[in-house]
């Protein structure tokens, strides 16, 4: 059985505020070490569950580490972003945010056959542009039906 630091003081606490004496198990296993790497993937998904936590709306993280596997740098772009609307069906759908001088953009929304990962996937277009975003993307992307 392999007991934290952090779990047997919580413990230690415990029974040593009940008035007894306590000694740490022979049993405990040194935990291996984790790699720089692996740390950062797990403050990384913690950090992520934590706001996730304080913001359920949020339905789309982005993170962008392009000095991870180099050696110098230090930019780490993180962004999450809130669910602003949810596909109804194919048809015309206003952005999620509103343009500078007022009003909102109007995107043609159509579902493909594709997958991104496992995600259904949406083809959006202006009379100007075309993209395709999975589910979660297109959730935080479009606000809501208008034809």
């Amino acid at each position: 059985m392999s007991i934290t630091r952090r779990l047997f003081l919580r413990n230690a606490a415990a029974v040593g505020a009940a008035g007894a004496t306590i000694a740490a198990p022979s049993t405990v296993e040194a935990a291996a070490p984790l790699t720089a790497k692996e740390r950062y993937a797990y403050h990384l998904a913690e950090f992520k569950k934590a706001a996730e936590e304080i913001d359920p709306a949020i339905g789309s993280w982005r993170v962008m580490d392009p000095n991870l596997d180099s050696e110098g740098g230090c930019s780490l772009i993180v962004t999450a972003s809130r669910v602003t609307g949810r596909y109804q069906g194919d048809g015309l759908y206003e952005a999620g945010c509103e343009k500078p001088l007022g009003g909102y953009v109007r995107y043609q929304v159509r579902l493909l056959k594709t997958r991104i990962d496992g995600e259904r996937s949406f083809e959006v277009r202006t009379s100007m542009d075309r993209m395709v975003l999975s589910e979660p993307r297109l959730n935080t992307f479009i606000r809501q039906k208008v034809a």
